[in-house]
């Protein structure tokens, strides 16, 4: 399905960035994954997968260094297909007690960053006859639960972006559109605290979390030239909690 497209994922060593990364190479994608830092871990999972893929390790909110990294990579192939930003991070706090420091750090990673990124691979972008961007968002997006504001805001503002993306960026023929999964069993979710894990799995008609594969499937349909006439939709994969 994507045999010749070069795609660019961040968060690529997370439960939904593996899922990502595994989903497109056996598509026959070429990948190339952007992580804040490799272990051990993501080395094994690598070592099983296709050579088609090319590991980038920056610090998303260090421009500099993301810059230098990401030219190194497009200076003999400067064509990129597909970019998902998908990297992310979550901490949850009431308004009163959430700090000016916390809402930074949440917003320079969830949303500053996925701008900068975008805007570094743009040119590579336009060079592909036909591209597509996927932005990974929240339930938060739209849901003002508790203990969200940092998170869900970061989001909100992700979702935003995407649609004015999609409307400037289709004149060079880039699709942008957005995914807001559910409760998605990852490390993540795990860390959530018990009782709001249960409420998020209670509002979906399904009442089971979302799994990263689900999100891999969309993504990969996003993608595709099966969803040519889809840009500028943020899509919630929610369980049918709004029917």
């Amino acid at each position: 399905m994507l045999k010749g497209k070069t795609a660019l994922i961040t968060g690529a060593n997370g439960g939904i960035g593996k899922s990502i990364v595994n989903l497109f190479l056996k598509n026959n994608a070429n990948v190339i994954c952007l992580i804040r830092k490799s272990d051990q871990k993501f080395n094994n999972f690598t070592k099983k997968l296709s050579k088609n893929i090319t590991i980038i390790e920056s610090d998303l909110t260090d421009e500099s260094n993301l810059k230098t990294q990401v030219e190194k990579v497009f200076s003999k192939n400067r064509k990129l297909d597909i970019l998902v930003n998908n990297a992310g991070i979550a901490s949850g706090s009431i308004i009163e007690m959430t700090s000016q420091k916390n809402l930074k750090e949440i917003f320079n990673v969830n949303f500053f960053s996925q701008i900068r990124l975008t805007q570094l691979v743009l040119k590579y972008l336009k060079n592909s006859k036909k591209s597509s961007i996927i932005n990974i968002g929240s339930i938060s997006a739209k849901m003002a639960d508790r203990g969200t504001l940092a998170y869900g805001c970061s989001k909100i503002a992700l979702m935003h972006a995407t649609k004015i993306m999609a409307n400037e960026f289709s004149n060079y023929k880039i699709r942008v559109n957005g995914i807001c999964p559910n409760a998605t069993n990852t490390k993540m979710l795990k860390k959530m605290d018990p009782k709001s894990k249960n409420v998020l799995i209670s509002r979906s008609f399904m009442k089971k979390v979302c799994e990263p594969i689900d999100v891999a499937n969309l993504i990969l349909y996003l993608s595709s030239k099966n969803s040519e006439y889809i840009n500028g939709q943020i899509i919630f994969m929610d369980g049918g909690m709004e029917c």
